[in-house]
C-alpha cells in the first residue's frame, strides 16, 4: 500500500494491521468484537435511511454491505477508503468505490446522505477538516461510532481491537466515550450550523445529522 500526504503536506506512512489485509479476517474479526451482532451495525444505519436518500456517499467503507443494499434497493453509493484490499474488493463486486485519503480530499461529490460509520475516531485531531468535507455535499449524515470500546481492556480481546485500529500510524489508543462524542458534536454544531438526533445507542451510537436551516426575517 501507497504512503498518503496529511493535509500539512507531510508524508504518512502507513502502518495497517493484518486485519485489514483480507476482507474475510477483517469480518471474522469484527464479528469477533461485535460479539457476533457486526451486521447489525449496519442494519442499524439501513433502517434510517429515508426513501429520498438516493445518492449515497459512504466513508471509509471497510465493507460493503451498504453498498449491497443500495444496489439491490436501486440507490447510487460511493464509497471512500484508504484500503486498497476493501476498494478492490468493492470493484469487483460493481460498486463504485474510491481509493483515497479522506485527509487529502476538499471537496466530495453532491449527495443526499452521507454515511460514517466507526471511523471517526481515527481523525480526532482533524476534525475541522473532516467536517468541512462532509458538509461540503450534503446537509444530512448519518454517524455510527463506537461509545463501548474493548480495546482498552489488557487482556486478549483488547490487544486484538487495538489492532484492529491500526489503519493510518499504528495501533491507535484514542477512541470515543459517549460524553466526548457528544462534546464533540456541541463543540462543532454551531460552527457548521447543524442539529443532531441520538437514534439508539448500542455499543456504537447512531446519530443523525441535519443542517440546521436558518430563519428568514421579515423585515419589519
Amino acid at each position: 500500500m501507497d504512503d498518503f500526504y496529511n493535509i500539512s503536506g507531510f508524508k504518512v506512512k502507513k502502518t495497517v494491521s493484518w486485519i485489514y489485509k483480507r476482507i474475510w479476517i477483517y469480518r471474522l474479526i469484527m464479528n469477533f468484537l461485535y460479539l457476533g451482532r457486526y451486521r447489525q451495525r449496519f442494519q442499524d444505519i439501513i433502517a434510517v435511511m429515508a426513501p429520498g436518500d438516493r445518492r449515497i456517499i459512504e466513508l471509509c467503507f471497510g465493507d460493503i454491505y451498504i453498498a449491497e443494499y443500495c444496489k439491490k434497493s436501486l440507490r447510487q453509493w460511493t464509497g471512500y477508503d484508504i484500503n486498497d484490499v476493501f476498494v478492490d474488493y468493492a470493484l469487483k463486486c460493481g460498486h463504485h468505490a474510491v481509493h483515497a485519503d479522506i485527509l487529502s480530499l476538499i471537496k466530495l461529490p453532491e449527495a443526499d446522505v452521507l454515511i460514517f460509520a466507526g471511523s471517526l475516531y481515527h481523525f480526532n485531531e482533524n476534525l475541522h477538516h473532516i467536517w468541512q468535507l462532509m458538509k461540503s455535499c450534503t446537509s444530512k449524515i448519518i454517524l455510527s461510532e463506537p461509545i463501548k470500546n474493548i480495546t482498552s481492556a489488557k487482556n486478549v480481546i483488547g490487544r486484538i481491537g487495538a489492532r484492529a485500529s491500526a489503519v493510518r500510524n499504528g495501533a491507535e489508543t484514542f477512541r470515543y466515550e459517549r460524553d466526548s462524542l457528544i462534546e464533540m458534536l456541541e463543540y462543532f454544531k454551531e460552527p457548521y450550523n447543524f442539529t443532531y438526533e441520538i437514534v439508539s445507542e448500542k455499543k456504537d451510537i447512531l446519530i443523525i445529522i441535519h443542517e440546521r436551516h436558518q430563519r428568514r426575517h421579515s423585515g419589519l
